[in-house]
């Protein structure tokens, strides 16, 4: 299952975007990262420090 999968089957506690959707700038942009509290649920991923957006939902895209 790719990372962007993993994270996305959560609601994010820190911006508040709903499970399948990526991490959002409080400008509405897409992060470049997902937000840490959001990564951390998902088991595997907890030792990582940072989960980076794929590139085909690039950051800074409404």
């Amino acid at each position: 299952m790719p990372l962007s999968v993993a994270v996305e089957q959560f609601d994010c506690p820190t911006c508040e975007v709903p499970a399948g959707s990526t991490c959002r700038t409080r400008g509405g942009k897409v992060a470049p990262k997902y937000h840490t509290p959001r990564f951390i649920l998902v088991l595997q991923l907890r030792a990582k420090l940072e989960v980076k957006t794929p590139a085909d939902r690039g950051p800074g895209r409404a």
